[in-house]
Order: structure tokens, then sequence, then C-alpha cells
């Protein structure tokens, strides 16, 4: 006569290989906004590196142009020839973006390098939360902003939001004298990080 206590073996293993099939399944949707914030952040860093080099090596000041459109959020690299002094009052005038356009004006100063790199979107999900850096009043949340790589190898201090608009968000910090791109795994702004 059979027990009917237990579990057999043959039950168990059935038991723990549709548990490995859903953990297999699932795992990467649970993880993938994590995983894309982090390959945007060393995109970022990376991104930082080639750039300050390239504006030292020729003696150009960079820019990381950054779009926060809500409905395209992405990012480039823009050039000009020499030092230039950063215009403060160019992010007033980024957020007050005129449809009238001049057809006599000059080029702009700056334009789309694309020897570093094409035009990148974030991945679906994320978002650019603020970009603030030391030229600026205040955080800007929408507009286009601007980080700026001088050809004597400094670069603005800067700090720049990721997020998902939830619960997770990392800020990208550059360091003025390095150029380095450090990652803070919260929210911070550049008033509290050079504190």
């Amino acid at each position: 006569m059979r027990s009917n206590r237990g579990f057999t073996l043959i039950e168990i293993m059935i038991v723990l290989a549709i548990l490995a099939a859903l953990i297999v399944v699932g795992a990467p949707r649970l993880l993938r906004k994590e995983g894309n914030i982090k390959n945007v952040a060393r995109s970022f860093i990376v991104l930082s590196k080639e750039v300050r080099n390239k504006a030292r090596l020729t003696n150009s000041t960079y820019r990381i142009v950054i779009n926060m459109d809500p409905q395209d959020e992405k990012y480039w690299v823009e050039r000009a020839s020499g030092p230039q002094p950063v215009d403060p009052e160019a992010y007033e005038k980024a957020q007050e973006k005129s449809e009238d356009k001049d057809e006599d004006a000059p080029p702009p100063l700056f334009q789309i390098d694309k020897s570093i790199g094409k035009e990148k979107t974030l991945p679906r999900g994320l978002r650019f939360g603020s970009v603030e850096t030391i030229n600026m009043k205040s955080p800007m949340t929408s507009g286009t902003a601007y980080v700026h790589f001088f050809p004597e190898g400094f670069v603005e201090a800067a700090a720049i939001q990721i997020t998902d608009g939830n619960k997770l968000t990392w800020t990208l910090v550059f360091n003025p004298l390095t150029g380095q791109a450090d990652i803070i795994e919260k929210a911070q702004s550049l008033k509290d990080i050079q504190r």
C-alpha cells in the first residue's frame, strides 16, 4: 500500500523546472531598466573621455547636446573651432526656442561632429530628469542643455540625471578639472555635490 504523505522526487523536479523556466523568462524583464541605465551611464562616461581628448587634440571647443523633449530624448556632440566662451544666456535662449529663423543669419558657431558618433536616443522607459551646469541659474528639465569641453582639457562642471520616472535615478557628475564622469546611483544636484 502506498503512502500519500509527501511528494515524489519526480513531482519536485517538475516544480523546480517550472520555477527555473519562470525565472529565466521573467528576470531579464525585471532587470532591464537598471541594465539600460547602466548602459547609458557607461556610454556617457566613454563619450566624455573621447570628447575631452578630441577637444585637446584639435584645439576646439566641444559640447554634448542633450535634448530633453519627452517625445524624443536624445544626445549628440557638436564642435566649434578654437576656445569658445560659455554663454549662460544661451541656455535661456534654448529654452525659448523661436520658430522664426532668419535666413540671412550666419551659420551657427557649433556644428554637429559626426567623427565622434551619431545622435543617440535614450532607451525606451528612460529620460533625462534634469541637467545642471555651473553656468545655469537652475537645473533644466526641458529644452536643450549643453555640457562644454574646452581645448585646455577642462570640462564645464555638470550633473545629468537619468531616470525611469519612478524610483530609479542615476546622476552623472562631470569633474571640471579631470573631465572624468562619475556615477552616483541616486538623484543629486550639482550644488549638493559641490558642498
